[in-house]
């Protein structure tokens, strides 16, 4: 494997195993405001005041394998045929379906700072055919079902403001039952756990990401850490999440004393920052992957290639090998990289989707600046209303941002 993949999957793991401390694809052409401040958030709050960008997408296909990754059980229960000592009980859990596989299991958010969310919505497929329901939203003055561990979140409630190098999860309000028997295990005992979000899901956030100074709050004022001034959005497995803090029993690789080769159930980085200190930092970009069992997907970061500074205002999407705003949205599938970053956003918010749909095996991501909503997703936004119908998630898999 590459160093940067390497570089990225020591990051991702302390992440991930719950260290939360401290209609069709239309190209832009303007939006709705939906609260009446005349920035097109809908969201209540300041008007958004940076320049107008074009959006971007980067849309993964063909995701999902069989195979198989380690899960944790108990060990007075079992099985224990991966590893059996007297600390760590793992069972082989077999993958037999390709539709999005892992990334249809119960999947849990985290945050890291500096970064500041004005509102977080997720919708899943309803029982009713054909639409999709909001199932958890917050908005800072109000939450349902939704809960935050991490960085005092569990007794002060989330803000909004989530400040360098401080990490907070984002899961359903329902409790996991740890303890004796629990499958996946997780041991007892500490604050409650959660279920994340199983199947198919729709996350939007609406976000900005200003560098350290500007966001209140941080977990270290140490310039030379790695994660400083990094914000990062990740989706891991529940199970590894609520494994607890660093430690050697875990899915995320199928020998955990080899953790760093991340051949388990992995995790997505969707929106990482990389600032690692050597020669892949770079503040200005984010880098997006997903690992795991089925292998790597997606590109690491492009370091010093990517120069934000030679770009104009409007550019969300960069080619990477042009260091310029890129012609279309990009593709990337299990054997090809998209060939393209999107820029921070550290003047201003946007809405970040991130669509996982089980049926159709595809990832959407999107980045899109609150004026400038395309067609494509004016029944998402800037409302986020109760209810999607399938043709408003299609629509929402058919974007192409820029173009």
């Amino acid at each position: 494997m590459s160093r940067s993949s390497i570089l990225l999957r020591l990051a991702g793991l302390a992440l991930a195993l719950g260290l939360a401390g401290c209609g069709g694809g239309a190209g832009n052409d303007g939006g709705g405001d939906g609260d009446g401040d005349g920035d097109g958030d809908g969201d209540g709050g300041p008007p958004s005041t940076d320049a107008v960008s074009n959006g971007g997408t980067i849309t993964f296909q063909d995701i999902g394998a069989t195979g198989w990754y380690p899960s944790r059980r108990d060990p007075a229960v079992g099985p224990c045929d991966v590893q059996d000592t007297a600390t760590c009980c793992l069972a082989r859990h077999e993958v037999t379906s390709d539709a999005l596989t892992p990334w249809d299991q119960d999947l849990i958010m985290t945050l890291r700072g500096p970064m500041r969310v004005a509102r977080l919505v997720v919708y899943q497929p309803s029982n009713d055919p054909g639409t999709w329901d909001r199932v958890a939203s917050w908005s800072g003055a109000a939450a349902a079902g939704v809960a935050f561990a991490g960085n005092g979140t569990e007794t002060a409630g989330f803000v909004g403001d989530v400040g360098t190098e401080c990490l907070v999860n984002v899961s359903t309000d329902r409790v996991f039952a740890c303890g004796a028997g629990s499958a996946p295990f997780c041991p007892p005992g500490g604050a409650p756990q959660h279920h994340g979000w199983a199947g198919s899901k729709l996350f939007v956030l609406e976000a900005s990401m200003p560098h350290a100074a500007d966001v209140p709050g941080a977990c270290s004022d140490d310039a030379g850490g790695n994660w400083y001034d990094a914000p990062w959005i990740g989706l891991s497995l529940g199970e590894l999440v609520r494994s607890g803090q660093f430690g050697g029993c875990h899915c995320y690789a199928k020998d955990p004393a080899q953790w760093w080769l991340a051949d388990g159930c992995g995790q997505f980085n969707v929106f990482e920052v990389v600032n690692d200190n050597n020669m892949y930092k770079n503040l200005g970009v984010f880098s997006t992957n997903m690992f795991g069992y089925a292998g790597y997907v997606g590109e690491g970061p492009c370091g010093p290639a990517c120069d934000v500074a030679a770009l104009g205002d409007e550019v969300d999407l960069i080619d990477k090998q042009r260091n310029a705003e890129a012609a279309m949205g990009a593709i990337a599938t299990p054997t090809q990289g998209p060939r393209a970053a999107f820029r921070r956003p550290d003047r201003g918010p946007r809405y970040f989707v991130i669509l996982l749909d089980v049926d159709t095996r595809t990832v959407q991501l999107a980045m899109i600046h609150p004026r400038n909503i395309p067609k494509g997703a004016r029944s998402t936004l800037p409302d986020l209303p109760a209810t999607l119908s399938r043709d408003a998630i299609d629509a929402l898999l058919a974007l192409r941002l820029p173009r």
